[in-house]
């Protein structure tokens, strides 16, 4: 079933408040929900900061997010303060923009971020969809199928492009369709395409093609700006 994020999200935040008191920094959402994208095979992606954490911490908090109806689907990320603010910048970068905020105010639980924390961040993507693209192609039993698992970086990827070209958060497949277009716009067609799984053997290698060549050159100037 599809739940209703903000009311879910606003049950969970009570519990917590109930057992971490104080200790809980701040809550929110964030994956297919927080884009409005969800069906309902999505998982229920969460935020969660506390002052600290430890194994039983993480007892009390996998037992409240279970016990939520759906809370077998939750996953996400949980992290305490002081780590936080020492979390790489280009990571931080996505996790700011990608949550929506159910309680407390996630920026100001970062340190500072520097405008080079998106670039590294397309660079950390960019490399990271080349891998993931180059070790498909080679070792999985089926590239057509494996098309399908290389959706979201290639999302993650494109947002990030986006926002490095045109200074705005697309957070979105539908608001990335409308800014898009050329090679950018055809990968993300990649990631929204039904018919992947019957792509011809040439199609398949097309598809490669696209992604690694794209993935590359983004990789390619990500170096020569250094």
């Amino acid at each position: 079933m599809i739940i209703d994020i903000e009311s879910w999200a606003g049950e969970l935040a009570e519990k917590l408040l109930r057992s971490f008191g104080g200790r809980l920094r701040f809550l929110g959402y964030q994956g297919s929900y927080g884009r409005g994208e969800a069906t309902e095979e999505s998982d229920i992606d969460i935020v969660a900061i506390l002052d600290r954490v430890g194994p039983k911490d993480l007892d009390l908090y996998r037992s409240l997010v279970r016990a939520m109806p759906e809370g077998h689907k939750a996953c996400g990320f949980i992290c305490g303060q002081a780590e936080l603010r020492c979390w790489p910048g280009f990571d931080l970068y996505g996790l700011l923009l990608d949550t929506k905020p159910v309680l407390g105010n996630l920026l100001a639980l970062l340190p500072d971020m520097n405008p080079l924390d998106g670039r590294e961040a397309l660079g950390v993507q960019a490399s990271n969809l080349y891998h993931m693209a180059c070790h498909s192609y080679l070792y999985s039993p089926d590239p057509n199928a494996a098309l399908r698992e290389l959706g979201k970086p290639i999302f993650f990827c494109l947002r990030f492009f986006a926002m490095q070209r045109d200074g705005s958060y697309y957070a979105s497949k539908a608001e990335l369709q409308e800014v898009l277009e050329g090679r950018e716009k055809e990968l993300l067609a990649l990631t929204m395409d039904r018919r992947l799984s019957g792509f011809s053997p040439e199609q398949t290698e097309r598809a490669y093609q696209l992604i690694l060549s794209w993935s590359g050159d983004m990789l390619r100037k990500e170096g020569a700006a250094r």
